[in-house]
């Protein structure tokens, strides 16, 4: 998961509304509930299937959320939580798999 703010919605609007975008990459070519697939990475491809990670033809499939807010502030301190969330969950992967090669 990657977590970022979205300045594009800040040009020429008059709304507080702000929103953070989620992306999502992963081997699964299955979306998670709530995501959808994201178009603007498939533009960047360049063969016709997607990304290719490899002579296998394994493809990165790329999703993404939309979270809105009402203003700034909430936007900023969702920002914040998000982030040292992502971060914790990423740092317990790690030991989760540790914990399961030691295992064997």
């Amino acid at each position: 998961l990657a977590l970022r703010r979205d300045t594009s919605s800040q040009a020429n609007n008059n709304s507080p509304a702000r929103r953070l975008l989620v992306a999502h990459a992963s081997l699964d070519p299955h979306l998670p509930a709530l995501f959808s697939l994201d178009a603007s990475s498939s533009r960047r491809s360049n063969s016709r299937r997607g990304p290719s990670l490899g002579p296998d033809g394994l493809r990165l499939t790329m999703s993404r959320m939309d979270l809105w807010f009402e203003d700034s502030n909430a936007a900023g301190h969702a920002y914040k939580v998000l982030s040292s969330k992502i971060a914790k969950a990423r740092a317990k992967r790690g030991g989760n798999i540790k914990a399961a090669l030691l295992a064997r």
